[in-house]
């Protein structure tokens, strides 16, 4: 499988150094899958295909990225965004100033 070029994004999609607290491991975890899942879906693939790709994007990202993503700040607004965004470019666009 192939590494999608979005999911090395979603690590360091945004996150300011202004108000809000650290993000931790598992608020990185939650925007890659987020966004890999509405990516993935928009091509339709198959529920099992979707699983499959997440799992590659998170072990991708903790190989990786995950250094830029750990620790930026984070507001509880983003993640509200990041959890109701109907579109990946919604999340890389409008949920982080």
């Amino acid at each position: 499988m192939h590494r999608p070029n979005w999911i090395a994004l979603a690590a360091v999609v945004g996150l300011t150094s202004g108000c809000g607290r650290p993000a931790t491991e598992a608020d990185c975890d939650e925007i890659v899958e987020r966004i890999a899942r509405l990516e993935l879906e928009r091509r339709k693939l198959s529920p099992e295909a979707v699983a499959d790709e997440i799992a590659t994007a998170k072990q991708s990202l903790r190989e990786t990225s995950m250094k830029e993503c750990v620790g930026k700040r984070l507001t509880d607004e983003s993640m509200a965004c990041v959890r109701a965004a109907q579109s990946s470019r919604e999340i890389i666009e409008d949920c982080f100033d």
